[in-house]
């Protein structure tokens, strides 16, 4: 995203491939964000941001106005989902009045399905064009409030992205919800902690990727479906970190997102912990066409109980886990069975 009058932090690689060095303090690396502006990122790019320096989530630029659409959109977003990111998305908003508002979210809405979004993810309002300049709090309050009702209302989950400068003068946003941008000299503290998350900066190098690219301290778990509680940092948690490693590998489930029982093939790891953790009789790890794993977990989502994993039962699955709806489970790596897999780990039934 671009803001006027940015004060950019000089994040530089300097060390081997795994580490990235920050100036002397640092924020987490927990989101990021691209657009035409940013190389085009590549899965096996977006798999080493994952492994190798916690990014979580990624935020796509879809559209523009009422007429521009990010051709490289479709492609950023597969790429991100099949390296198990959690994927949103971003409209750049230049509406001034309530019937261009209700234009551009319909606009925003269209090419956000077109490119793949899934539905319940996060799609952004980015205020910072210089028409809101023109109105008021109220006004603009008004039409954003307009824009995200349509947005609401096509299944995506609504935010606003707006300057720290900007806060009370040209808009509201209210604590709890909200993307900041403010751009330090230096890191010293967190900021704007009462928010889901702080840009932190626009120029952030990873060793390894080409180009420089928006970064974002997540405070919440809103931009990861609600299932990532390692996206939710305390205040100044995480300011001292001067590197960030590979992830210590953890006992239990591989959260590997892999679970394809429509396929005819399960993670019996996966299966096995869900035999159990549903006190199940038979803990084999297998899967049966009817299955009784099957029919218990319908029976907590209140769909059929016919042992069968059809795309309502799976639907039924992601909305509960508050990831992407679509009725299917990937052949690769999977948000929502990557959710579940979390869940188990942490000694909690999934549904």
């Amino acid at each position: 995203m671009k803001l006027k009058n940015k004060i950019l932090l000089g994040v530089i690689s300097l060390i081997a491939p795994f580490f990235i060095a920050l100036n002397a303090n640092a924020a987490r690396t927990d989101m990021v964000d691209v657009s035409s502006n940013n190389p085009m990122l590549s899965q096996s790019d977006l798999v080493n941001m994952r492994n190798n320096y916690g990014v979580k989530a990624v935020t796509v630029k879809t559209s523009e106005g009422s007429t521009y659409a990010w051709s490289g959109a479709k492609d950023a977003i597969q790429n991100a989902t099949n390296a198990g990111l959690y994927t949103n998305g971003y409209h750049f908003a230049r509406f001034g009045t309530l019937a261009k508002a209700q234009s551009e979210a319909n606009w925003a809405v269209q090419n956000a399905k077109a490119d793949g979004l899934g539905v319940g993810s996060v799609l952004v309002v980015d205020v910072e064009a210089s028409i809101f300049k023109q109105n008021s709090i109220a006004v603009n309050d008004a039409n954003i409030a307009a824009f995200n009702a349509i947005v609401q209302a096509a299944g995506y989950r609504t935010d606003i992205y707006a300057s720290a400068s900007w806060l009370g003068v040209y808009l509201t946003v209210p604590a709890g919800s909200g993307w900041i941008a403010a751009y330090p000299n230096t890191v010293t503290t967190d900021r704007y902690t009462n928010y889901n998350g702080w840009q932190f900066s626009s120029k952030v190098q990873l060793s390894g990727i080409s180009g420089h690219f928006d970064m974002t301290q997540l405070y919440t778990n809103y931009y990861t479906a609600g299932t990532d509680k390692n996206a939710v940092i305390s205040d100044s948690a995480t300011t001292n970190v001067t590197k960030v490693t590979k992830k210590t590998t953890k006992t239990g489930v591989a959260v590997d997102g892999v679970w394809i029982v429509n396929n005819s093939r399960a993670s019996t790891e996966t299966t096995l912990a869900l035999q159990k953790i549903y006190n199940m009789k038979w803990q084999d790890g297998r899967i049966s066409k009817p299955s009784a794993l099957i029919k218990i977990l319908q029976k907590h989502l209140g769909v059929t109980q016919d042992g069968y994993m059809g795309p309502k039962t799976i639907k039924s699955m992601q909305k509960k886990l508050g990831t992407p709806v679509d009725g299917k489970i990937s052949s690769g790596y999977s948000n929502m069975v990557a959710a579940m897999q979390k869940k188990l780990n942490a000694g909690t039934k999934p549904f």
